[in-house]
């Protein structure tokens, strides 16, 4: 929406800290919002998987379209951001008058929903891979015990820059990701103090040591990216690892030092 089209709605710019709730799933929902400024993600509920992240110009709340229909996402602030909250019986007065105002609407909101349509079928296929319960603990201890272990001249780190954190790779096989206190499943590289948006997967990316060399695969069911130097990775694709490359895991920076 151009800057001359916005300009009758500024009156509604409300200002939302990082980390700020605008609305939670099943809330009343009254008010279609625009992104001016910042990002915002919307999720399933309370819980951390994130459906699609929204930038400037982005629509989101359409379900105040719809007499008494509740918030089915929950949309919350990753940054400080200004958004525009437009009551509905503004919103279809503006729509009325200006058929541009509702054709970009039409166009934003079907890309919206192509992006949550393929994260949803990624989150399907990562739930059929649910880890069970009973003996998880007692798997997790015997896996480190048969994992083959790294040459000790082999010296290989990451370090973690949110907080700093060294951790050397000594196993053939290292996945990195979130503990899970329903499962028991605890991940070698234990990112969960580090990640307190919770948008890293509990199982998100594994490193493996094979012919003298390391490499970086994402694990199936990691929703929200894994990046190398800045380049998405495909799932389950091995990226060989060199000195001092970056890898990113949603949003939390790791450099790997050999």
């Amino acid at each position: 929406m151009s800057m001359s089209k916005l300009d009758g709605v500024k009156k509604y710019i409300t200002n939302y800290k990082k980390g700020e709730v605008i609305y939670s799933k099943d809330d009343s929902q009254e008010n279609f919002y625009i992104l001016n400024k910042g990002k915002i993600n919307l999720k399933l509920g309370e819980e951390d998987v994130i459906l699609v992240s929204l930038e400037k110009g982005d629509f989101f709340g359409e379900e105040s379209l719809n007499e008494n229909q509740n918030a089915v996402y929950t949309a919350e602030a990753v940054e400080a951001s200004d958004v525009i909250k437009i009551p509905y019986p503004s919103l279809k007065d503006m729509m009325q008058k200006n058929t541009d105002i509702a054709l970009k609407i039409l166009k934003k909101q079907s890309e919206k929903n192509l992006k949550v349509v393929a994260n949803l079928m990624k989150i399907n296929r990562a739930m059929q891979e649910v880890v069970p319960k009973k003996g998880t603990e007692e798997k997790a201890a015997q896996d480190d015990v048969t994992s083959e272990k790294v040459d000790p001249n082999v010296q290989a780190y990451l370090i973690i820059q949110r907080s700093n954190r060294i951790v050397q790779l000594t196993k053939t096989q290292t996945f990195l990701g979130r503990r899970d206190y329903t499962t028991g499943f605890i991940p070698d590289v234990d990112l969960t103090k580090e990640d307190e948006e919770k948008y890293i997967s509990r199982k998100h990316a594994r490193i493996e040591y094979k012919n003298e060399k390391f490499y970086v695969l994402e694990e199936a069911g990691a929703v929200n990216g894994t990046f190398l130097n800045g380049v998405k990775l495909a799932t389950d694709v091995e990226h060989e690892l060199k000195n001092e490359d970056e890898i990113t895991l949603c949003h939390l920076n790791i450099v790997f030092k050999i």
